[in-house]
């Protein structure tokens, strides 16, 4: 069992350096050979291979890496071989220079006051900045692909690193989706990663430019009588914080290839994090969101009851925090018997 188990795993890391619109076909028909070659083995040995005879093997066959690099397209610059690699640290240099990039452009807005228009033109240069990037990760690859095509023996697996590789570092098998929903395509978890990003780089916008919320409404809001309490800005950074953990959260997925599934721990975890924003308007001082506003008093509408609009939403955010718990505790309730089935699996 546990030399079966580690056979999938070695399948599950070759699929993440496939290209994604062939990779069922693809390690189908990798499954078939190297079923083929295991039956082969086990026939001359006359029973089947234990775990140390199947790491013995999956060593023989080389990283992952390499062995997807064998189902490639050719390339002019990169070569099959070293491919899958080039294009895992380029995706991982989009990312990062893309999260840098974003909180460089909030950093200089908050410090220095920059308005829309000069955001606008920071956005704009982006596609440029990713360009750069990929130029110099690819010129570097290239160098590679030169080096180990000419001089191989003076970097002999270097790219591969098959003397720290074992079939022991693979990492577990993804769980299958829940039955009723499907897997993910690429497509759609680069979309939300996208959409992700650039809304909290719409939020961080907030605090200096309300206009990109408000619109003309921001001057209303400016002059009028009633004002929203400091809680307002607690919950608003927390908001803030909660999508940055998720976009870190997504773009790492990305980068390890596990976006096809979403995992039940990321679900549980976004979900008892979502209460957070709600517990901090509830533990509101006084319960109270909205306040009268000095400047501007001499506008209060007569008969201005604050008491009652602040009774009434916190009225409000109790019954969502209700229902976000309840929910919460019915997903936590449901994976409780697959944590104890795999717990199962795993003593037996």
């Amino acid at each position: 069992m546990e030399s079966m188990d580690m056979f999938e795993r070695y399948l599950q890391a070759v699929r993440k350096y496939l290209p994604w619109q062939r990779q069922d076909d693809i390690v189908a028909e990798l499954r078939a050979n190297l079923e083929s070659q295991r039956e082969e083995r086990e026939a001359e040995l006359g029973r089947s291979l234990t775990e140390g005879e199947m790491i013995d093997w999956l060593k023989e066959l080389g990283p992952p890496v390499q062995m997807a690099g064998r189902y490639q397209p050719p390339r002019y610059l990169i070569g099959p071989g070293i491919f899958p690699m080039y294009w895992h640290i380029l995706r991982l240099v989009m990312l990062w220079l893309s999260v840098g990039y974003a909180i460089s452009i909030v950093a200089r807005v908050l410090i220095e006051s920059h308005g829309p228009d000069w955001v606008a033109r920071q956005i704009a240069q982006y596609p440029s900045v990713l360009l750069m990037a990929a130029a110099w990760v690819t010129a570097v690859f290239v160098v590679f692909e030169y080096i180990s095509a000419r001089y191989p023996e003076k970097c002999p697996d270097f790219l591969a690193l098959t003397p720290r590789w074992s079939p022991t570092n693979l990492p577990p098998i993804d769980r299958e989706p829940p039955l009723g929903s499907k897997p993910r395509t690429l497509a759609t978890a680069i979309a939300e990663f996208v959409v992700q990003f650039a809304l909290l780089v719409w939020m961080l916008l907030i605090p200096s430019h309300p206009v990109v919320v408000l619109g003309p409404g921001a001057g209303f809001l400016e002059h009028s009588p009633v004002r929203l309490t400091h809680i307002a800005i607690v919950f608003f950074w927390t908001i803030v914080a909660f999508g940055l953990i998720q976009l870190v959260w997504q773009g790492f997925n990305l980068t390890r290839g596990t976006w096809r599934i979403k995992s039940r721990a990321q679900h549980l975890i976004t979900k008892g994090l979502s209460i957070l924003p709600i517990a901090i308007l509830i533990a509101a001082p006084g319960r109270r969101y909205i306040e009268l506003n000095p400047a501007e008093a001499g506008r209060l509408p007569a008969g201005f009851d604050f008491a009652a609009i602040n009774h009434n939403l916190f009225t409000g955010i109790m019954i969502l925090g209700i229902i976000v718990v309840l929910q919460f505790a019915w997903d936590l309730w449901k994976a409780v018997p697959g944590l104890r089935q795999q717990r199962l699996r795993v003593v037996l």
